[in-house]
């Protein structure tokens, strides 16, 4: 068998003698006789980080990069696997990234007739090799202008252009045409606890389990790798969404409260001991309390509270006065849930990094707005929520920096988050998997996509100045209400959030009366108690405007809160 400088059969010589095999059996034969050239693949590469998801069998593929071209090397524990990599290796090995791109692919497997000699798991197995390879190429393209290196794990980092206006998105949330039991349209202003979810979104979850439903990295079978690379797809998406350079730096939680306990007993339990401080803010949710306060009894840590002042916002200047060596982590809201407050998230974190701390920054009530650049906030942890983003519920995200996730021991065990176990003990899977442990929240990781996608066919810049244009008119009709107190800071300074008190009323009575009209407001703390006690209240009213709200719903919503007074 013939081969080339770099020990490879050729692709043309692959064609002559497939098309000369007369059965099913003698292909077969040729593909495992090809597999066997393949040069020796350094046992120390066949890691997490190098595997191709969606293959029955396990691949390993690891690019090279040599005077603008792409090398490949791989191998499977399947000797007919192997041979397939040989055709790709034939093919792509050696090749420029626009080489690569252009092959017609498609067209040689129809020469070769390979779908009568290869199973659909196979098939499809290929076809994510093909999908990696292609990912390669197309982020090489980047890397070779910019002086990057190339990723194992490429990330598409094909900008998505804003394309529609508010006004054409109202029409993909069904649940708001529904009639409220008054008779009346429903106005939902409680998109801060959860948003709701376009069409997209309902049908992209209604189709995995109508077609092609299974677990994920672990069968071979064809719902399997479908499943799988549709949910590697959404960690991708999710990458480019908040501007991650590397796509193992995103962790699928449970949610933002999963994901803030995964990195207070991963990180926090290694880190934090007896006497080291821990500095949290007055409007923090409990999400981003409690574990905390949890490792502060496990360790004898102490947390330190940074005020706000009387303007709502937090109170910066006196902030050297909360940090020193001791500080540990900085853990803080990227947007306040009650008052909707933004805070000044590259200061904090300058600031924090300048005693040595490590920043945890909940961006739950920041994401659904597209105001999230992890690289630009330079922290070390960034946690959201797909809930509050047109997301399903039951999925999260941790964003950690990849020197910290690394250093992190597993915070659950169980499958998928080991390369072994034996008798005497286990070694962890590489990031992220080490902190995905179990059946993966599969249908909802699906769901994001579609989620992220809709938040950028709007735009970041539409989404918050129609958010803004709402709070305006809120603003405006309560101005001369001597009876309603805002609690927030001026307009221009905070989201949608619009929190508020009625002398006389108590919150439950409000949130009662209003939702016997058609409208869906927050009452109670909204688990902020430390933010409450702090303006004297025991709870409150939250109307929380989102980009599916119109003016029609803030003039439902003041004339109802004016009927309500007088």
């Amino acid at each position: 068998m013939a081969t080339d400088i770099e020990g490879r059969v050729s692709l043309e010589e692959i064609r002559e003698e497939l098309l000369d095999c007369d059965s099913v059996e003698e292909r077969l034969s040729y593909l495992i006789e090809i597999g066997a050239t393949l040069p020796a693949f350094p046992p120390e590469q066949c890691v997490e980080e190098n595997r191709v998801l969606g293959c029955q069998s396990m691949v390993w593929l690891v690019p090279h990069i040599e005077h603008e071209k792409i090398h490949f090397s791989a191998t499977s524990d399947a000797p007919m696997v192997r041979g397939l990599i040989a055709i790709l290796i034939a093919a792509y090995s050696g090749q420029s990234a626009s080489e690569i791109l252009q092959f017609p692919m498609d067209a040689f497997f129809g020469e070769i007739k390979l779908q009568t000699f290869i199973t659909p798991m196979r098939s499809n197995g290929l076809h994510s090799m093909i999908m990696r390879v292609k990912a390669i190429a197309r982020a090489n393209e980047v890397a070779l202008s910019s002086g990057m290196t190339i990723k194992a794990h490429p990330i598409e980092r094909t900008a998505k252009t804003p394309i529609r206006t508010i006004q054409s998105a109202l029409a993909d949330f069904p649940i708001l045409k529904r009639e409220h039991t008054s008779g009346q349209r429903l106005v939902y202003l409680d998109s801060a606890a959860s948003s709701q979810r376009p069409r997209q979104v309902i049908d992209a979850m209604s189709r995995v389990y109508a077609e092609h439903y299974s677990n994920v990295h672990r069968s071979g079978h064809e719902l399997a790798a479908e499943t799988t690379s549709a949910m590697e797809s959404a960690r991708n998406s999710i990458a480019r969404f908040i501007n991650v350079p590397e796509l193992e730096s995103i962790v699928l939680t449970s949610g933002t409260t999963g994901s803030i306990n995964l990195v207070a007993r991963a990180w926090g339990d290694a880190n934090v001991k007896a006497g080291d401080e821990i500095l949290l803010t007055e409007m923090e949710h409990h999400s981003n309390i409690v574990p905390w306060q949890q490792l502060a009894e496990r360790t004898g840590a102490v947390i330190r509270w940074l005020p706000i002042r009387d303007d709502y916002q937090l109170d910066i200047d006196r902030l050297s006065e909360f940090l020193s060596s001791r500080t540990k982590m900085v853990a803080f809201t990227a947007v306040s849930n009650v008052l909707g407050t933004i805070n000044p998230i590259q200061t904090l974190v300058k600031a924090a990094q300048s005693v040595g701390s490590r920043v945890l920054v909940d961006a739950a009530q920041a994401i659904p707005h597209g105001a999230v650049d992890v690289q630009a906030m330079d922290a070390d942890f960034v946690v959201f929520s797909g809930h509050k983003m047109l997301g399903p519920t039951g999925i999260g995200v941790l964003y950690g920096k990849p020197a910290h996730l690394e250093s992190m021991p597993p915070f659950l065990g169980g499958g998928n988050m080991i390369k072994s176990v034996s008798v005497t003990g286990f070694v962890p899977a590489d990031i992220p998997h080490r902190f995905e442990a179990g059946t993966a929240p599969i249908v909802e990781a699906i769901g994001m996509r579609p989620a992220v996608e809709f938040l950028e066919s709007i735009g970041e810049d539409q989404i918050i100045e129609h958010e803004r244009s709402l709070v305006r008119e809120v603003h405006r009709r309560f101005a001369n209400e001597k009876k309603i107190k805002i609690y927030g800071p001026a307009v221009e300074a905070k989201n949608g959030i619009v929190t508020f008190t009625i002398d006389g009323l108590h919150p439950d009575e409000v949130g009662r009366r209003l939702d016997a009209q058609g409208i869906a407001i927050r009452v109670g703390h909204h688990c902020a108690m430390p933010l409450h006690a702090r303006l004297k209240l025991a709870s409150s009213c939250r109307a929380s405007f989102y980009l599916y709200n119109t003016l029609e719903d803030v003039k439902r919503f003041c004339d109802a809160v004016e009927r309500l007074i007088k």
